[in-house]
């Protein structure tokens, strides 16, 4: 008997990977926060889907996975270079975490953090 069959499977749940990926933005300079709220769609709930941690997660017919990464960054930061930043980093941690193939992540950048004076 194949050993393999007799271990079973193995899962991941999104909200792991929405997690990963979280941690991997959060560590890139010009990162100031996750933007939860805007990663939610109006359509979520009708069709089961939802953000976590503000990464949205789908996989495609390949068992590829598509990220949606909604970032809040500083006034200061050059969105370019942090989104690009961004996008090597999820893509090094999922891919070497989970040993999942990811095919894209996409940086939408909702908002942007002025500092505060007073």
């Amino acid at each position: 008997m194949d050993q393999e069959s007799t271990l079973g499977g193995v899962r991941v749940a999104n909200e792991v990977i929405a997690s990963i990926a979280a941690l991997a933005s959060r560590e890139i300079d010009g990162v100031v926060d996750m933007d939860q709220a805007n990663a939610r769609h109006f359509g979520d709930f009708i069709k089961r889907q939802t953000a976590h941690d503000g990464v949205r997660v789908t996989m495609d017919t390949d068992r590829a996975l598509h990220l949606e990464v909604f970032l809040s960054v500083s006034s200061a930061a050059m969105v370019p270079k942090v989104a690009e930043a961004v996008q090597d980093n999820v893509i090094e941690a999922v891919e070497r975490m989970l040993g999942l193939e990811v095919a894209a992540v996409d940086v939408f950048v909702s908002h942007v953090a002025f500092p505060v004076t007073a």
